[in-house]
C-alpha cells in the first residue's frame, strides 16, 4: 500500500516571503533610482552623479532577468523621469531600450570574467548616454553638450564594480539558485 501524500500549503508567512524574494530586484532598482536624486556628488566634491539606476538594469537583467521584468525597468523610469523634472518619457523610454538590449546580448555576458562583464556596462553605459543625449536634444531643439554625458558615464563604470559587489551578496545571500 502507497503513503498517501497530502498537498504541499504554503503558509501565509512563507507566501509572502516568496513574494518579496521575487520583488527584490525590482525594490533594490527603485533604492538606485532614489539614490541617484541624493546630493552625494555635492558631498564629496564630485561634479557628477553616477547612474545607479542603470546599474541595477544592467546586473539584473543580466544575471536574473525572469525576476526583474521589462515593466520593472518602466516603472523606475518613469520614477526618474518624474523625480528629475525633466521630459516625461526620457528615461522610461531609455531605460527600457537599454534592457531589452542587454537581455538580448546577455548570452554575450553571462558567466564571463568580471572584467568582461565590467567592459559590457562600459559599453552599456555608453549605448545608454548617446540615446539619452539624442532623445534630449531632440526634444529640447538642440545639440546638448556631449562632455557631461562622457564624464556621466566614466564616473558610473568607475563606481559600477562596487555596486556590482554588492547586488552579487544579496543575489547569493538571499535570492533562490537560479
Amino acid at each position: 500500500m502507497m503513503a498517501r501524500l497530502d498537498p504541499y500549503n504554503p503558509t501565509p508567512a512563507s507566501r509572502a516571503s516568496r513574494v518579496v524574494v521575487m520583488l527584490l530586484p525590482f525594490v533594490i532598482g527603485l533604492v538606485c533610482v532614489l539614490l541617484s536624486f541624493v546630493p552625494v556628488a555635492r558631498i564629496i566634491g564630485a561634479s557628477t552623479m553616477p547612474a545607479f539606476a542603470l546599474m541595477a538594469i544592467f546586473y539584473w537583467a543580466v544575471v536574473r532577468p525572469e525576476m526583474f521584468p521589462v515593466y520593472a525597468v518602466f516603472v523606475m523610469g518613469l520614477l526618474t523621469d518624474l523625480l528629475s523634472a525633466g521630459p516625461i518619457g526620457l528615461w522610461a523610454f531609455t531605460y527600457t531600450v537599454i534592457y531589452v538590449l542587454v537581455l538580448t546580448q546577455r548570452f554575450l555576458i553571462i558567466n564571463v570574467p568580471f572584467s568582461v562583464f565590467w567592459f559590457a556596462f562600459l559599453v552599456t553605459g555608453l549605448v545608454e548616454g548617446v540615446i539619452s543625449w539624442t532623445v534630449a536634444s531632440v526634444i529640447y531643439g538642440a545639440l546638448l553638450p556631449v562632455r557631461p554625458v562622457l564624464a556621466h558615464v566614466i564616473v558610473t563604470a568607475a563606481v559600477f564594480p562596487l555596486f556590482a559587489f554588492l547586488f552579487g551578496r544579496i543575489e547569493r545571500r538571499i535570492l533562490p539558485a537560479g
